[in-house]
């Protein structure tokens, strides 16, 4: 094993020091959010548990690529009927994780970066319609 790969840290210890150290301490997030970011994360682990069968404190960063991020969005969506809303929330609070991991993880940047690229949904939002010159007119007459 080489130096680098003794010295970085597992993904069990990052993401302790993720909620302890960085969210709690130095970030000094809301109780609120930072139980958001634990269920995102708890979901998460659980996901990929039964996608990869690995338990959670034998997972590494580079087990969470952009495929099984996304099939895990899409079953928020699919299975838990998620809106995109939630969906995207659950991302920024992995992408939270993701952007600390980085700073402590060299070794898994590519990874990482990979896992980053992962896009938001955009909301599908209903087509706006325009006033044809009759309603305008009515609009008009109201205001008088």
């Amino acid at each position: 094993m080489s130096d680098a790969t003794a010295s970085s840290p597992s993904f069990a210890t990052l993401v302790q020091q993720f909620f302890t150290d960085y969210l709690l301490t130095q970030r000094a997030m809301s109780p609120h959010t930072v139980a958001s970011y634990r269920d995102a994360m708890l979901r998460l682990l659980d996901f990929a548990h039964e996608r990869l069968g690995k338990a959670p404190t034998e997972l590494r960063l580079v087990d969470l690529d952009p495929d099984l991020i996304l099939a895990f969005l899409d079953h928020l969506e699919q299975q838990r009927n998620n809106t995109v809303h939630s969906r995207n929330l659950r991302l920024s609070a992995l992408r939270a994780f993701w952007k600390f991991a980085a700073r402590r993880d060299v070794t898994s940047r590519q990874a990482i970066e990979q896992a980053l690229g992962v896009p938001m949904k955009r909301f599908e939002r209903p087509m706006l319609g325009f006033l044809t010159r009759e309603e305008i007119a009515g609009c008009d007459r109201r205001a008088r």
